[in-house]
């Protein structure tokens, strides 16, 4: 008995073991599944048929039914495994085709963390998850209800232009994270060269960062670094409702110690200036887990 058939434009090993798992499900249950592969010009057509004499516990429709569902589940699986990232890289190249092959590499990497961040919503107070497999499975079903012969790139083109279009947005805010990731790169190459050019105006700095952003910097004896270039930049930054994350940062700047040790007087809440000062000084920095130091200041802030 025939029961469906997949033309591909292009297929791999992939496609053939994701589609010979739902087919191993039916094998186990001494169904016999036959399975025909015909190249038709450029593409290639797979084709299903079923020994009806195996169908012990279904009647022809049950199964049928049955197998457009599983092989449904093989599409969708399919079709974000495989056929989305060369849907991508098209999406690159005709609407950002002036970035080098390199730059649109990237950016796919980006676009996997923003396909994986938009899979979570927030709706009345609960963060939940919206399977962009789901959407796309129950589209299958619907199509094979009526079908038993799929066009999968056709099938893309023309029945899923929802998804195409929510994928050319995710591929935007991919665009968006690269070319801020490049800005910040070129930053911290900007404040790795001040740091080189200047002269180490301290041996060790003690940074105490507070739970509030706000900061103290010691010397290695413990005491308080005062510099009243530092100052002045600390007076003027603040007038400019500049922030305390930069004014931390251009303070180490000025006096370029050779090693820096950060202490915290409780959680740190924005990680993002830790992994900055990381960034700009690499292996000058030492982030303290608890010292003697740590224990002295939660003592002091307890009294």
């Amino acid at each position: 008995m025939y029961l469906l058939s997949v033309l591909f434009s292009e297929t791999s090993q992939y496609i053939y073991d994701r589609i010979d798992k739902e087919v191993h499900y039916f094998e186990k249950e001494g169904i016999v599944i036959e399975k025909y592969t015909e190249k038709q010009g450029k593409n290639e057509c797979i084709s299903f048929e079923v020994q009806t004499s195996s169908l012990k516990n279904y009647t022809k429709k049950d199964f049928g039914n049955i197998f457009k569902h599983y092989l449904a589940n093989a599409f969708s699986d399919i079709i974000i495994q495989f056929e989305e990232t060369k849907l991508a890289r098209k999406i690159l190249q005709e609407q950002y085709y002036y970035f080098s092959p390199v730059e649109r590499e990237s950016i796919l990497g980006h676009l996997e963390n923003v396909l994986k961040n938009e899979e979570y919503k927030y709706h009345e107070g609960v963060t939940y998850r919206i399977s962009r497999k789901a959407k796309i499975l129950q589209q299958i079903m619907d199509y094979l209800k009526e079908n038993d012969f799929i066009h999968l790139d056709g099938f893309i083109r023309f029945r899923l232009k929802n998804y195409i279009l929510e994928l050319e947005d995710s591929v935007d805010k991919a665009v968006e994270d690269f070319l801020m990731e490049k800005e910040y790169n070129e930053f911290i190459r900007l404040l790795r060269y001040f740091v080189d050019i200047q002269e180490a105006k301290i041996d060790t700095v003690n940074v105490l960062i507070h739970e509030d952003g706000k900061y103290h910097l010691f010397d290695k004896l413990r005491r308080s670094v005062n510099n009243d270039y530092i100052e002045d930049l600390a007076a003027e930054m603040l007038d400019n409702d500049i922030g305390y994350d930069d004014l931390l940062i251009s303070s180490l700047i000025t006096i370029a110690p050779k090693k820096i040790n950060i202490h915290f007087t409780g959680k740190i809440h924005n990680k993002e200036i830790i992994k900055t000062i990381k960034n700009v000084f690499s292996d000058r920095v030492n982030v303290c887990t608890g010292c003697d130091f740590c224990s002295l200041i939660q003592h002091v802030k307890q009294e």
